[in-house]
């Protein structure tokens, strides 16, 4: 009788299982291990690596790019392209970060100020900006907070006909007085560069606006009327200057024909070699036929009667 052997090597199935699970733990983990090392810096960013273990934070790594880090360190990621912080509506305005700014002028007429600045982060900066805040709140707890005191600061020092007259004075004044601020603000260390301030509008209450629109059309009617004074005054004086030089136009024209008159007398009584006693007489028949050819120039023939009344034969066309 043969004994056959069984050489196979059993495995328990339990023990099989078990193995199984180890090998999948263990790739799962290296591939997590592996991909956590893997850090994708997108452009416009900046990435601080947060090292609890260590104890430290490294310099920023600007994107666009990759980096490496070991699976326990915190990478941050910072925006170091263009940012912006507007202030207008009220407070639901979608494209607005928080509401308008009230503020009182110096007479204290209280007005809304709507702002808009823009920024960038300074690289260079960026590490220790984030140790000073790093919640990174820089911009809805520090910069704002420094443009709504600044505006307020400023505005009291114009009165509300100022703050219209001198807009762009105003502005300017803003602007500088919220940059002087933050660049000197130790937790925001100086890590802002390329500041941009806009002073989108002062709004005034409405009876106040309606007051200066009042005094606006008082004013424009006010020009309009000294306006038409003015031509009042100008078409008077034309008409004045106008009646002076025909006066004088026909004060000369009297003055020519006197002179004419005067000549043809003189030639008429030279002709007729009249003697000093008749020359009075002629003068005046020459004058009476003058003055008659002016009032009757249709008249054709002048009698005179014997006691010199001067007798007028109009014309058969007349």
């Amino acid at each position: 009788m043969s004994i056959e052997y069984d050489n196979r090597i059993k495995i328990n199935p339990k023990l099989a299982a078990a193995l199984v699970i180890i090998i999948v733990c263990l790739t799962v983990f290296a591939a997590v291990f592996v991909l956590t090392m893997w850090v994708n810096v997108p452009v416009g960013n900046a990435v601080v690596m947060v090292d609890p273990l260590a104890g430290t934070i490294s310099d920023p790594v600007l994107g666009p790019t990759w980096t490496t880090k070991a699976p326990w360190v915190e990478a941050v990621q910072i925006t170091v392209a263009v940012d912006t912080l507007g202030m207008w509506g009220d407070g639901y305005d979608a494209t607005a970060d928080f509401p308008t700014v009230k503020s009182f002028s110096k007479d204290q007429l209280e007005m809304g100020i709507d702002i808009m600045m823009r920024w960038r982060l300074d690289p260079s900066k960026i590490k220790q900006l984030y140790e000073n805040l790093p919640q990174k709140n820089w911009k809805n707890n520090v910069i704002s907070s420094i443009a709504r005191e600044q505006v307020r600061i400023v505005t009291k020092d114009f009165n509300t006909i100022e703050t219209i007259e001198q807009r762009d004075y105003v502005a300017q004044t803003i602007r500088d007085a919220i940059w002087n601020k933050i660049s000197s603000s130790a937790p925001l260390a100086g890590a802002l560069t390329d500041f941009e301030f806009e002073l989108r509008n002062i709004a005034y209450p409405e009876t106040y606006t309606v007051a200066i629109e009042n005094k606006l059309v008082a004013e424009q009617q006010k020009i309009q009327a000294d306006f038409e004074r003015q031509i009042v005054v100008i078409e008077a004086t034309a008409t004045a200057e106008k009646i002076t030089i025909e006066a004088a136009a026909n004060a000369n024209a009297t003055v020519i024909e006197a002179n004419a008159t005067k000549e043809a007398i003189e030639l008429v009584l030279s002709a007729a070699g009249a003697d000093p006693a008749n020359q009075t007489r002629i003068a005046e028949l020459y004058l009476v036929v003058q003055t008659l050819q002016q009032i009757a120039p249709d008249i054709d023939m002048l009698i005179m009667a014997p006691d010199g009344t001067p007798i007028l034969l109009p014309s058969a066309s007349g």
